[in-house]
């Protein structure tokens, strides 16, 4: 069984934010290890390990607004856990898109899809990430493989990951942190 290419990206993109955002307390440069080329110390803790899943709720009834941990693929048939916007959480739904292709149009494979939603959400994204672009990553959640897409499953949502997690909603804040 083929699975779709969801919130694959949700956590390929925690992958970056974590190599990307560590940190070190010594007086060497970042990036040093000691004499035996082995790096010291604990590894990092999972900031989103413990959090809440939440309510269920099935992918095509998810709104903008709507706050999640869920982490790692879903098909569009699936439910993804929600959480209040007011407790921690590792993404925040800001639209949702229709894809302009019709019915009769030929599944574009998984890139295709992705391409797709990158140019639909990015309008939409731009402005609440800008320059935090890095901290902020954007998100698109498309459960759409070829049953999907020959069904005419044309509905995705643009998203916000988070590198750590936060409380609030950053579209209802207008964007500011």
């Amino acid at each position: 069984m083929r699975r779709s290419p969801t919130l694959l990206l949700a956590t390929a993109a925690l992958g970056v934010l974590t190599l990307t955002a560590c940190a070190t307390t010594g007086d060497k440069p970042a990036g040093s290890a000691p004499a035996d080329g082995q790096p010291s110390g604990p590894r990092p803790a999972d900031p989103f390990k413990d959090l809440p899943q939440g309510t269920p709720v099935a992918f095509k009834d998810l709104k903008a607004g709507m706050c999640s941990n869920h982490r790692g693929d879903v098909q569009s048939d699936q439910t993804v856990g929600t959480v209040d916007c007011g407790t921690p959480h590792f993404f925040e739904v800001v639209s949702q898109v229709t894809l302009p292709d019709g019915d009769a149009a030929e599944f574009p494979g998984d890139r295709g899809v992705m391409d797709r939603m990158r140019t639909a959400c990015e309008p939409q994204l731009a402005p609440l990430i800008g320059s935090q672009r890095g901290a902020l990553i954007s998100l698109y959640l498309a459960p759409m493989n070829k049953k999907s897409w020959d069904a005419g499953n044309r509905l995705g949502h643009c998203g916000i990951a988070y590198a750590a997690p936060r409380t609030g909603s950053l579209a209802e804040a207008g964007g500011r942190p």
